[in-house]
Order: C-alpha cells, then sequence, then structure tokens
C-alpha cells in the first residue's frame, strides 16, 4: 500500500462552496434496461449495482450509465436481489403460477463473482417454499427471506452467504409476505397480508426479536383489501410501510417513529392509485410509487403531505446508496442526485478498466477524509494518473495527483479545517476513461 500523506494533503484544500442553484432530483437513466417492471435493485455504492426483475438480473460499474445484462430466462421471474459484497450475491425467485410462462422452479440462484454466472441453490433445511418476495441481507454472512404473495408463506435464513437456508412456515402468522428488514440478527420486519384472496386482506406488519422463530403482529391496517408490500427504515427509529390497493376506498401508507414497536396509518391519497414501492433517503424526505397511471408521489415533510414527484413507471423499489444518491426500480431504473455538470462527467465513461475510485470515508466529513483509488496490475508501470476538483457547478478547482505511477493501490488524506461546508468532486483521470465521485464537507 502507497500512502501519501501531507504534501497531496495542502493541494487538495478548495475554496468553493455548494452551488446554491443545484438541486438533486429524478431522471430515467438513459442507457438503462427497460422492462415490464425492475422489481428490485441492491448497491454496493453509488457505482456498483444489479438490478432483477421477469427474466432478467442486469449489473452497473458506473452507477447506472452502463448496464451489462447477465442473467435472461423467460422461465423466472425475479422478484428480489441482495450481495454481501461486489462478489457474492442471492437472487429471489417469485416461483410458478404466479405469472405466465414462469416454470423454474428453483428459488434462489447464487453468485460468487460478481454476476459473471449464476448457479440454482437447492440447500434446504425444512419445507422449500414456493417463491421468494423479500431479501434482508443482516451482516457478512447472514440473510433473510420471505415469501411470498398470494402464499404459501415462508421465512428462510442463511448463515453461510446463501449456500444453504433454513425455512419456517408462516401460516400461522400471515397469508401474504412480500417484504422484510432486519436490522440485527435477532430484531426484524415482515409485511404482507393477513387474507387470502387479497380483496379479504388487511396489512400486516411482524416483529421478530429471535432471530425469526417466534413472530409478534405489531400493526393490522384498518381496511379489508389491501396489503402491506414494501418496508423501509431512513434511520433507526422513523421507518415506512407501503400499503397496496388495487382499487377504491382512501390510499394510506404506515409510519413508526420509534424504531417499529408502533405503527400508525396516514393519508396518502383519496383515490386510487397503486402502490407498492415505498424508499426515504432521509426521516422526511421520500418517494411512493408503483402505479402505472400517475406519476411516483412525493413527501418533504415525513408523509404529513404528498405531490407529483414526476418521474417513475411502476417503481417497485427504491434503494438509498447514501445521503445524495437514491435508485428506483421501475419500468427502467432511475437516480436521484445533485446534476450538476461535474457528476455529467462519471456519465461520459463507459469502461473503468480495472482502476477503482474509492468513495472519499468518511463521507460527510470533518474535517478530515481519505481518497483512496487502484491502478491495476494489467497496466504499465508509466501510467499517467490525474486527480482533479471540481465545484458543484463543474468548474475545476485544481489538479491534485499528476503523476506516473505503477500498479498499486493508493491513499490521499484530505484535511478540510478552516473551509467551509459544502459539496466538492473528486476526478481520477486517465488517457481514456474518467472516474468522478461526490464528497461533502459538514462542519
Amino acid at each position: 500500500m502507497k500512502i501519501f500523506y501531507p504534501v497531496i494533503a495542502v493541494c487538495f484544500i478548495c475554496v468553493c462552496c455548494i452551488s446554491l442553484t443545484a438541486q438533486p432530483s429524478w431522471k430515467a437513466l438513459p442507457g438503462a434496461p427497460v422492462n415490464s417492471r425492475h422489481d428490485d435493485g441492491f448497491f454496493i455504492n453509488e457505482d456498483l449495482g444489479w438490478v432483477a426483475g421477469r427474466g432478467t438480473i442486469w449489473k452497473t460499474t458506473d452507477g447506472g450509465s452502463s448496464w451489462g445484462e447477465q442473467f435472461n430466462s423467460g422461465k423466472i421471474y425475479f422478484r428480489s436481489i441482495a450481495f454481501f459484497d461486489s462478489l457474492t450475491g442471492v437472487a429471489g425467485n417469485l416461483g410458478t403460477n404466479e405469472f405466465g410462462g414462469q416454470t423454474d422452479t428453483n428459488l434462489i440462484y447464487r453468485t460468487t463473482n460478481g454476476g459473471a454466472s449464476w448457479n440454482p441453490v437447492n440447500n434446504f433445511i425444512g419445507t422449500k417454499p414456493r417463491g421468494i418476495c423479500g431479501l434482508s441481507v443482516i451482516n457478512d454472512s447472514v440473510i433473510v427471506g420471505v415469501g411470498r404473495v398470494r402464499g404459501p408463506v415462508y421465512f428462510l435464513k442463511s448463515t453461510d452467504k446463501g449456500e444453504t437456508w433454513v425455512t419456517k412456515s408462516m401460516s400461522s402468522y400471515a397469508a401474504d409476505l412480500m417484504d422484510v428488514y432486519f436490522t440485527s440478527p435477532d430484531s426484524g420486519f415482515a409485511v404482507g397480508g393477513n387474507g387470502a384472496p387479497n380483496q379479504t386482506s388487511n396489512g400486516i406488519i411482524l416483529h421478530t426479536t429471535d432471530g425469526g422463530e417466534n413472530w409478534e403482529k405489531v400493526f393490522t391496517s384498518s381496511q379489508k383489501g389491501e396489503w402491506c408490500w414494501k418496508i423501509n427504515f431512513p434511520s433507526k427509529n422513523v421507518g415506512y410501510a407501503s400499503l397496496q390497493r388495487d382499487t377504491g376506498k382512501v390510499v394510506n401508507f404506515v409510519k413508526t417513529t420509534d424504531g417499529g414497536k408502533t405503527w400508525h396509518e396516514k393519508f396518502l391519497r383519496s383515490n386510487g392509485y397503486y402502490v407498492q414501492g415505498i424508499g426515504f433517503i432521509n426521516d422526511s424526505v421520500g418517494w411512493a410509487g408503483g402505479n402505472s397511471t400517475y406519476t411516483t408521489l412525493e413527501t418533504t415533510d415525513g408523509g404529513d403531505s404528498w405531490h407529483d414527484a414526476n418521474f417513475g413507471v411502476r417503481v417497485n423499489r427504491i434503494r438509498r446508496i447514501n445521503d445524495s444518491v437514491t435508485f428506483a426500480m421501475g419500468q427502467t431504473i432511475y437516480k436521484y442526485q445533485n446534476w450538476s455538470p461535474a457528476s455529467s462527467v462519471k456519465d461520459q465513461h463507459t469502461s473503468l478498466k480495472g482502476y477503482e475510485l474509492q468513495q472519499n470515508y468518511p463521507n460527510p466529513f470533518n474535517p478530515s477524509t481519505v481518497i483512496e483509488f487502484t491502478i491495476p496490475p494489467h497496466i504499465s508501470n508509466n501510467s499517467l494518473v490525474l486527480v482533479k476538483v471540481y465545484n458543484s457547478a463543474g468548474q475545476e478547482i485544481r489538479t491534485i495527483f499528476d503523476e506516473v505511477k505503477e500498479p498499486g493501490n493508493y491513499k490521499i488524506l484530505f484535511n478540510a479545517a478552516g473551509l467551509p461546508s459544502g459539496a466538492y468532486f473528486y476526478e481520477l483521470m486517465t488517457e481514456d476513461l474518467k472516474i468522478t465521485k461526490r464528497m461533502l464537507y459538514l462542519k
């Protein structure tokens, strides 16, 4: 490991504040695949991620600017996908007899090479479920899942990165289970409905404190004909769950402010809205979508009021990456970020060619942070590498690294003491690529 500290750190001190005119917004990514619906997505960071849906899995390594297809089969419907790290992940199959043409009975596909290959997993201790709708990674080896919509309902747990799974029938608690979220190996939530067919169902939220051995019903919705579809916690205490209704009556959602001990319904829309995906970037700002007729909805006051967000068709999953980037999976892939001129530089590169530029850490930071980048082994020993800094308007501030370096990992220490708070972009450049990331200095 080569580490450069004092000289470069001094050069990195720039004096630009964040632009007050640049505001975060949603865009449909022009290079993203279009499907009837991408049901789920999972991102290791704002560059590396996967999306899954009807018969397909796609991967991006450049924040959604370009995508590569990794799996394509009309015999399967992927409803969920989750990764432990950049190499190991699992995708859950909704199962047969739910939509036409889905005949693949393999419940789980697993990869250990970043999705280059996906192999079926059939190591179940207990009854093999019919399908999986939701997955939640707990730590570097434990993952849980639930399913399925319209039953039969099961809870699944793996402690070896998805190689083997222990299953548990949940028929005494629910008739449908659609999503799951665990905050620790012991504590977690599952959402769904209590009636089949769904016209007789109330939405329900279940809670466990012993890793899924036992469950308690902590919420039942007041109306029939609905079920909880997705659950999202932007912070430890504040959480949200969507309530899907096919037709009629007031459309509500569910919120907790005490870490899931109690939940209460809140008004979303007076007329019919087929809501499924729900996600928040912080406790107050979030979105709910799923309808193919109306736009996704947005709130900036924790759900007290909602307005059109002017993006998104059939949004089923919303994933917050950090305090400035969020992705939404629907008919295509949508991205929420500050679309400043500097960020557009990132959209132009199509291949990382083995180079890596890590997110600075910590981020946000005060007053110091570290920038780390990698020159891949196949690059010759006379590779010129530049690292430049831009303000939020895309104006170049300074070149802070301009050296010929051999392959390896390099670190730059940045100390922003004395500077005003603000957003900056740092860019790794070689002769044929550019990689840009955003950093935020908050005092």
